[in-house]
């Protein structure tokens, strides 16, 4: 009997039932390890001996890129680092209602995170670099951004843990993007420098971090069916869920706050550099010590005038213009010094001051240029070292043919006078001068190999 052919349901399954289908496409079930996953979880939630030991280096080795200001090095840590460990035994224990296993995290995460700090907080009060660098200011005020780095942070570390097979580069890219070490070394940053602002808004930060993974895992561990352990009633069921609830409102309401103050702060300091550039620029002045100061009750531009004073029309319409550039509730604000009111020596340091915020500024204009020619001439390196015939293997060839050639160079290619195009320079040695005939047939023959539009081939003796 022959086989029956596939029915047009079978054939077409999205045209047939779309719903199921795309269902299909993103379960999670179909793949699930379930007694690997509770196994994984439980040895990583665990901080004793070799995990410990891996979390004082990752918190020393995040310290220091921290205090240095290396964003390497705190990547490295945080690769390094176990922490997402007992975090995600906490939520798959809450997703499973496994009592002990929640204790035993928990008991372990607050280890860790005692541990974390005391390094820390050891590691900057003995560091002789005192001052807070970029890295390490990042941390200190959490937004809601942070939230939502968290919930998909989590959500990609329990799905990449449950699978089956090779989890792929997930779980190092979750360690990377939820950074759960930078707020704990912050954290001891704070507490050794007596700075209760950076130890709030740090903490503050790995709590978010780690409350939204936990958050993260319950949720996705309950889409995979994870086998419950022990049935709770329905009284503790809902204060559990109650308590989530709170906890979570506590952890996004600041979070949203700071977000938008933020974001506040990030438009009016872009606003106001647009209307400094294009506003404050006089020939006969010069603006120095611009100062831009963002409150939610009212902003401030402030800026130092060398040369002749503003009179108080020019200053009215200088601070009426603000409204077109959105700083409605800005006010501008100008110190305009003479050698009377202030002294000449202050004067003169306020003019140098100026002359050399100038020329750092030049500097930097300067030094990116170089960068961009620096960037340039890599790539045409690059383009040389791998173009379809190497330099080596035509020098191989060429001594064949050009018994009396010695040497071949390349150089970047340059636009020539005589010519629309690019030119790529070849230096060729000999041991005696070449013919002009020889000479030209070296030429064809590199246009053809390197593949290229023009040649400006040199040629040099060598003695």
């Amino acid at each position: 009997m022959e086989p029956k052919p596939p029915s047009w349901r079978d054939r077409h399954p999205v045209l047939a039932a779309p719903v199921e289908y795309i269902r299909g496409l993103f379960s999670l079930e179909a793949d699930t390890d379930y007694e690997n996953t509770l196994a994984q979880v439980r040895a990583a939630s665990e901080f004793k001996g070799g995990n410990l030991w891996a979390l004082v280096f990752a918190i020393a080795l995040a310290s220091v890129g921290l205090n240095v200001n290396s964003t390497a090095v705190i990547i490295g840590a945080m690769l390094i680092s176990p922490l997402m460990g007992p975090i995600m035994g906490i939520g798959i224990a809450l997703a499973v209602n496994d009592v002990t296993q929640l204790r035993r995290s928990a008991r372990h995460l607050a280890v860790a995170v005692g541990v974390s700090i005391a390094v820390s907080a050891l590691y900057f009060a003995i560091s002789p670099l005192a001052e807070a660098q970029s890295e390490l200011l990042a941390r200190t005020r959490p937004t809601l951004y942070d939230v939502l780095i968290a919930v998909f942070g989590g959500s990609a570390g329990i799905v990449a843990v449950s699978r089956r097979g090779d989890k792929g580069n997930v779980i190092p890219g979750v360690a990377i993007a939820t950074a759960l070490m930078p707020p704990l070394c912050t954290a001891g940053y704070g507490l050794a420098s007596l700075n209760l602002a950076y130890f709030a808004g740090a903490l503050y930060l790995f709590l978010i971090n780690t409350l939204f993974i936990c958050l993260a895992t319950y949720f996705f561990a309950r889409q995979q069916k994870f086998m419950v352990l022990a049935h709770l009633d329905d009284m503790l069921t809902a204060r559990i869920r109650r308590m989530i609830a709170v906890a979570t409102i506590c952890a996004i309401v600041p979070s949203v706050w700071v977000a938008y103050n933020v974001v506040q702060e990030s438009r009016f300091e872009a606003a106001a550099r647009r209307f400094v550039a294009e506003n404050l620029a006089f020939p006969d002045r010069d603006i120095v010590n611009v100062n831009l100061r963002y409150r939610s009750s009212g902003s401030l531009i402030g800026a130092t005038v060398l040369g002749q004073p503003l009179d108080e029309e020019m200053k009215r319409t200088l601070q009426d213009r603000l409204d077109e550039y959105g700083l409605t509730e800005t006010t501008l604000e100008f110190r305009q010094p003479t050698a009377n009111q202030v002294g000449a020596e202050e004067l003169t340091r306020m003019v140098r001051q100026g002359i050399l915020e100038d020329l750092y500024r030049r500097n930097e204009e300067a030094l990116a240029e170089k960068d961009d020619r620096i960037r340039l001439l890599e790539d045409e390196i690059v383009r040389l070292q791998t173009t379809r015939v190497p330099l080596e293997i035509l020098a191989l060839e060429l001594a064949a043919l050009f018994p009396d050639l010695r040497g071949l160079g390349a150089g970047r290619r340059f636009e020539m006078a005589d010519s629309t195009g690019e030119s790529t320079l070849i230096v060729a040695s000999w041991a005696r001068s070449p013919t002009a005939a020889v000479s030209s047939r070296l030429e064809e023959f590199l246009l053809v190999r390197l593949g290229t539009e023009d040649v400006h081939l040199v040629n040099e003796v060598v003695r």
